[in-house]
């Protein structure tokens, strides 16, 4: 973006910005600061600088309530579940596009939206981009209110991955890696049922489950590999038991998205998904939170939002 130019959702008086200081363990405020650094002419734009989700969607409220147009979110897939489950939740996913800046610790949706790796263009794409429908995940939990995802709800060593990251004060590439490795080592196979479209894909022991929107999750890793962010669907991949010697092999191939045809997965594609515990059971991650364990409803809505890229 040129100093001084207006963008194609106007001017930036227009926008609202949520920088999530907690993303990439502080690393999407340093982005910010670099962004206004080389763009002047953000330094008057309204800013929400808020990782606790209450504030920051009551910051946000009252941003759209003003006549803001457009949300961009600087941080990584937390703040865009943050900014999508105010959009949903409140009805303007079709009347707020969301535009992303990537300054967390894995931003796997940007990855799979093609938004760029480098905080300027990324930033140029929000600003100048088209609006471009985003399909979400309708999540229900009994006692537990409606939720949105955006990228993945996936459980199994996931979720004790996410449990153990989540823990942490600091996230580098090292230090993820080692909480994975652990989280490997340690992992004991839980029983559940999933359903898809109202068939059973799996009744028994998982390593993995994941219901995902994007291509990626977990800092890169190719869950997904078949996936559309806009297709209407969403692709499930469940992991069942694999034997310990075995994960050294498995392993690289999850990473590569090399393993939907491997003799230990089970792979569809599907409009509504249902996980059912059968006994004690892990923690889900939710676009790269944690949730509680217990089943667990999703259901795809199509181009639930609208995302400038």
């Amino acid at each position: 973006m040129r100093p001084g130019a207006s963008s194609r959702r106007g001017t930036t008086d227009q926008l609202v910005f949520l920088v999530n200081p907690a993303a990439g363990s502080g690393r999407a405020g340093g982005v910010w600061d670099g962004l206004v650094e080389s763009h002047p002419e953000l330094r008057g734009a309204n800013v929400v600088r808020e990782s606790r989700p209450q504030p920051a969607a009551e910051k946000l409220r009252a941003a759209f309530a003003a006549g803001a147009r457009a949300v961009v979110a600087v941080g990584g897939d937390g703040t865009a579940h943050m900014v999508s489950n105010v959009l949903l939740g409140d009805g303007l996913g079709d009347r707020i596009a969301m535009g992303l800046v990537p300054g967390g610790t894995g931003s796997d949706l940007c990855k799979s939206l093609g938004i760029p790796d480098a905080p300027s263009a990324a930033l140029q794409a929000a600003l100048e981009g088209e609006p471009r429908p985003l399909d979400a995940f309708e999540v229900r939990r009994p006692g537990q209110p409606v939720l949105w995802c955006v990228n993945t709800v996936s459980t199994g060593v996931a979720g004790v991955v996410v449990e153990a990251v989540n823990q942490l004060t600091r996230r580098g590439n090292l230090v993820y890696m080692t909480a994975t490795v652990r989280a490997l080592v340690g992992y004991r196979p839980v029983a559940c049922r999933v359903t898809v479209d109202g068939e059973t894909l799996h009744e028994g022991p998982i390593f993995l489950m994941a219901v995902a929107n994007g291509v990626t999750f977990g800092k890169g890793m190719r869950i997904a590999p078949r996936a559309k962010t806009d297709d209407g669907l969403a692709d499930v991949v469940v992991v069942v038991d694999v034997p310990r010697w075995q994960l050294p092999f498995r392993v690289p191939q999850v990473f590569l998205g090399r393993h939907l045809n491997a003799s230990v997965v089970r792979f569809r594609q599907a409009r509504t998904v249902a996980c059912e515990p059968l006994g004690p059971f892990t923690a889900y991650e939710l676009d790269g939170d944690v949730g509680a364990p217990g089943p667990v409803e999703v259901r795809v809505v199509p181009g639930a939002l609208k995302v400038l890229r």
